[in-house]
C-alpha cells in the first residue's frame, strides 16, 4: 500500500497516457475516478494527439494535453516546447499510468513535486513515488492495472467503465454520413483494421461475414481509415462482394458516433472496439490465443461483449505470421452476431 498523497483542493493532477487510442479509453475510469474523488482540484489528461479527441466533451476532464509522440522523440524544439507548457500548468502531481522514457523525463523536468510511475524500469528514477506491480503475467485487465495507481489517493466512489461523451452535432454527422451509403437505423459495424497490436482475423474473411450477415437480412457497413478502404475494396473485387463502407469518411469522435449508433460491432483486438464499448455499443471482439494478447487482460469491458478466439490452440506463430486467427470460421462469428441481436 502506497503513502497517500497531500493533495488539497485547488491543486492540479495531471494522467498521463500517450499511447494508443485503447490504451488511453482504458484509462478513462482511472481519469474520472481522481476527478470524483478530488472534484475541487483540476484534473487533466495528456495523450497523444491521434487519440486525444476522445477526451473532449469529458466533464470529469478539465483539459487536454496532446501530444505528438514523434516529435517528442526526435525535435528537440518541440520538446521544449512541450515542457514549458507542463511547467506553466503548475502541476502538483502527475501519473504516469503509461511510463514512456521521454515523456518521464520531461516530467521530472518539469519538476512536478510529486510523479507516479511504475517501478522496475530503467527510466523509474524519474518519479518520486512507485507502483509496485508488473503487468506482464495479464492477472487482470488493463483497466484494472490502471487503478491500482488509486492506492496514493483518498478512497471514494470508482468509475469501473469508461465512456466517450458525444456532442450531438457528431452524432447528426455520423447519421448523414451513414445515410448518404445507404444505412438505416438498425446495422452493424464491421473494423477490420488494427494498429497492429494484436494479432487480426483477416480482411477477406471480413468481407465474407458482410455478406453472411447481408443474406440473413442485416443492413452492415464496414469502415476504418481512407487507406484501410482501398485494401477492403481490393478484397470486395477479388471475392466478388461488394460491401457498404465509410472507409476515410469519419475522424475519431464522427467514428465514436457511427459506432453509438450500431446495434453492433466487431472487430479485432483493436481502439476502436474499445471505442464501441465506451459509446454503449456492444461488441464481438476477435482476439489470437496469445497470452500476451490475451482478453483478460485486453477485453471489452462491456457486461454484454464477447470474445471470440481461435479453440483449442495456443499461439506460438511468429509476431505478425499468425495462421491461428484463420480458424475463427465466418459462420462462427455470424451466428454469434445473429444470437446477440436476438437478445435485445
Amino acid at each position: 500500500m502506497g503513502k497517500l498523497l497531500d493533495i488539497n483542493d485547488g491543486d492540479r493532477i495531471l494522467i498521463s497516457r500517450t499511447d494508443r487510442l485503447g490504451d488511453l479509453i482504458l484509462a478513462l475510469p482511472f481519469a474520472e475516478t481522481i476527478k470524483l474523488r478530488y472534484p475541487k482540484c483540476r484534473v487533466d489528461v495528456i495523450a497523444s494527439l491521434y487519440a486525444s479527441p476522445i477526451l473532449e466533451n469529458n466533464p470529469r476532464i478539465d483539459n487536454i494535453v496532446r501530444v505528438q509522440n514523434d516529435q517528442l522523440q526526435t525535435n528537440n524544439l518541440y520538446r521544449k516546447d512541450l515542457l514549458q507548457k507542463v511547467v506553466k500548468n503548475k502541476y502538483q502531481a502527475v501519473v504516469a499510468v503509461y511510463p514512456e522514457r521521454k515523456i518521464s523525463q520531461l516530467f521530472y523536468d518539469a519538476g512536478i513535486p510529486v510523479r507516479i510511475g511504475t517501478a522496475g524500469r530503467f527510466h523509474s528514477i524519474f518519479f518520486s513515488h512507485h507502483l509496485m506491480h508488473s503487468r506482464k503475467q495479464n492477472l487482470k485487465h488493463e483497466s484494472e492495472y490502471n487503478l491500482d495507481f488509486l492506492q496514493f489517493f483518498r478512497d471514494g466512489e470508482t468509475v469501473r467503465f469508461p465512456r466517450v461523451y458525444l456532442r450531438e452535432k457528431e452524432i447528426r454527422n455520423a447519421r448523414r454520413i451513414l445515410s448518404d451509403v445507404g444505412v438505416g437505423e438498425r446495422f452493424v459495424v464491421l473494423h477490420p483494421g488494427s494498429g497492429g497490436s494484436a494479432e487480426r482475423w483477416c480482411l477477406d474473411d471480413f468481407v465474407r461475414l458482410y455478406e453472411a450477415l447481408e443474406n440473413r437480412e442485416l443492413e452492415v457497413v464496414i469502415s476504418g481509415s481512407e487507406k484501410e478502404g482501398e485494401t477492403i475494396a481490393a478484397s470486395s473485387k477479388n471475392l466478388g462482394i461488394p460491401a457498404r463502407r465509410i472507409t476515410g469518411d469519419t475522424d475519431l469522435r464522427t467514428l465514436a458516433a457511427v459506432l453509438s449508433q450500431a446495434d453492433l460491432v466487431v472487430a479485432n483486438s483493436t481502439g476502436p472496439l474499445h471505442l464501441a464499448v465506451a459509446v454503449g455499443t456492444r461488441a464481438v471482439g476477435l482476439y489470437p490465443s496469445r497470452k500476451a494478447m490475451s482478453p483478460r487482460r485486453w477485453g471489452p469491458l462491456g457486461d454484454e461483449d464477447r470474445v471470440i478466439q481461435p479453440v483449442g490452440v495456443e499461439c506460438k506463430c511468429p509476431p505478425g505470421q499468425c495462421t491461428c486467427m484463420d480458424m475463427i470460421k465466418v459462420e462462427t462469428v455470424a451466428d454469434e452476431v445473429i444470437a446477440m441481436l436476438a437478445e435485445k
